[in-house]
């Protein structure tokens, strides 16, 4: 069994190093290095401004580490059709979930070293914090996910209810990290131990229970379906299937496309964006997330920056919908030429990036009220930028792949 996660896994990491690759080119790195540091220098200046008497210093850091225990899930590579041809071997599962413990621990356990890492200048900001306890607080954020982890195994085998499993999940590190950073590290850091240790003994239960398949199987759809969201906010991703969702509160502004044959596609793009899940989701959250990093970002160039590389994102990443409609075999027939195919695609994206652009200006200007050359920075750079990409590089992405 163990040499079945172990070529899973093999599988799986081949499969995630394959979109890593096309997520981190050339230009994004670039971009990600401005980002890191500009959001390093905002910290930086962040701490200037705290004189250590701020009540909400310590909530603020239990409430983000209490976030962060929750990302790394069990990647148990659980396929559906294990049920079937895995089912005469359930009793020995639990030795295929024991290298599937290690491999989410040890990406779990880097996760939370590196933010609590992050979070230790802001700590040290509101008490004095000596080497010692900071290796504490390393290890009990550790020792916290592990007994997660070891909860959502046990919840796999019906060792724990799913509302024992949520209460776990929140109400644990809460008390644990309210001990640690109110009363004393050690003492937290002993705890988090203790009830790791007791979990993973009542754990070994699992040896004597049958496997809940449907929850396994569901389980881990719904993280490889986050992990594959992820990755489409950057590149397309085959393994997503869009589920169409009609969006009547829309529906007065698609209305306003006449029903005339030069708007055949226009009508067809407009509808298919907006009401499949997958693009409509993918230019939601990258427009909430540029719009947020926007209002917690200062600066003279850095929103600049921001505003102009999201605006790119949420155009490059809808650009593959302009052969969403090739496989009809409908649109073939359509007396449409394919100049008017790709001015229609063209409309469409820009009513589009027009919307982000204008949300994006609103945040700065928001935000930055008191800077002149940010505000003119970030209007001029999208009208720059919106012209380029709708004119010269949307036109020419779409003519290479016809």
């Amino acid at each position: 069994m163990k040499s079945l996660y172990t070529s899973r896994l093999s599988n799986h990491l081949t499969e995630m190093f394959k979109y890593l690759r096309l997520v981190f080119n050339d230009y994004f790195v670039l971009a990600l290095l401005f980002l890191i540091g500009g959001l390093g220098y905002s910290y930086s200046n962040l701490l200037k401004t705290l004189s250590g008497s701020e009540w909400w210093l310590m909530p603020l850091c239990i409430v983000v580490i209490t976030l962060v225990e929750q990302l790394g899930n069990l990647a148990t590579l659980v396929k559906e059709p294990d049920f079937v041809f895995l089912l005469p071997r359930e009793g020995q599962m639990w030795q295929y979930f024991k290298p599937a413990f290690s491999y989410s621990f040890s990406l779990a356990a880097i996760i939370q070293l590196v933010v609590t890492i992050i979070l230790m200048p802001l700590v040290q900001v509101g008490h004095v914090v000596t080497v010692i306890q900071i290796g504490a607080l390393l290890l009990t954020t550790v020792a916290i996910k592990g007994t997660l982890l070891v909860t959502d195994l046990g919840y796999l085998y019906r060792l724990v209810s799913k509302r024992s499993k949520l209460l776990i999940h929140y109400g644990f590190p809460l008390v644990v990290l309210v001990i640690g950073f109110y009363l004393n590290y050690f003492v937290a850091f002993g705890i988090s131990l203790v009830v790791l240790i007791g979990a993973t003994i009542f754990s070994g239960e699992i040896k004597k229970r049958p496997l809940n398949w449907r929850e396994a199987t569901a389980t881990e759809n719904s993280r490889m379906h986050r992990v594959y969201q992820f990755f489409n906010l950057f590149t397309d991703v085959p393994a997503l299937s869009g589920n169409i969702k009609r969006r009547k509160w829309l529906s007065p502004l698609l209305n306003r496309i006449e029903l005339i044959p030069k708007n055949t596609y226009k009508y067809l793009y407009a509808h298919g964006i907006i009401r499949d899940n997958e693009m409509s989701g993918l230019f939601f959250r990258l427009t909430v997330i540029g719009a947020v990093m926007l209002f917690f970002i200062h600066g003279t160039y850095l929103p600049i920056m921001i505003a102009a590389l999201f605006i790119y994102l949420i155009g490059f990443q809808l650009i593959p919908f302009y052969h969403h409609f090739d496989d009809n075999v409908f649109i073939h027939i359509y007396p449409v030429s394919l100049q008017n195919k790709t001015a229609s695609f063209q409309t469409v994206i820009r009513w589009i990036l027009v919307i982000v652009a204008i949300i994006f200006a609103i945040v700065v200007i928001f935000v930055n009220i008191s800077s002149v050359a940010t505000i003119l920075g970030v209007i001029i750079v999208e009208l720059l930028e919106l012209v380029w990409f709708l004119r010269m590089y949307l036109p020419r992405r779409v003519q290479k792949n016809d």
